[in-house]
């Protein structure tokens, strides 16, 4: 349940700025945000997982994993092509679908 309810309650304000950003043609910024925010998050909780627990690598970690790693990949290629725009944004969100039916049926 963490795995599908945390990215969305961390994420929520950054998302909203993303997507007033979005609308106002600022998607670099937008993406800047979120991704900053996510990297902060990140830090901190990842070293205390990585310090204080068990590595048990599951099903859902690396579903997690290489969702995360298709999602970074579309990214790539969208700036390197600099076809970062609303449209070309919103199939990603698709991926976060596909993780939570994956994670539900695991």
């Amino acid at each position: 349940m963490a795995l599908l309810l945390s990215p969305v309650a961390t994420e929520l304000p950054e998302t909203v700025n993303a997507l007033i950003w979005v609308r106002q043609g600022k998607e670099r910024l937008a993406l800047a945000n979120i991704s900053g925010a996510m990297m902060i998050q990140a830090t901190v909780p990842t070293a205390l997982g990585l310090f204080f627990t068990t590595w048990i690598f599951s099903r859902a970690l690396i579903v997690s994993g290489a969702i995360t790693l298709a999602a970074v990949a579309v990214l790539l290629v969208l700036f390197a092509n600099k076809a970062v725009n609303a449209r070309s944004l919103m199939p990603l969100a698709a991926l976060y679908a596909a993780f939570a039916a994956i994670i539900v049926f695991l």
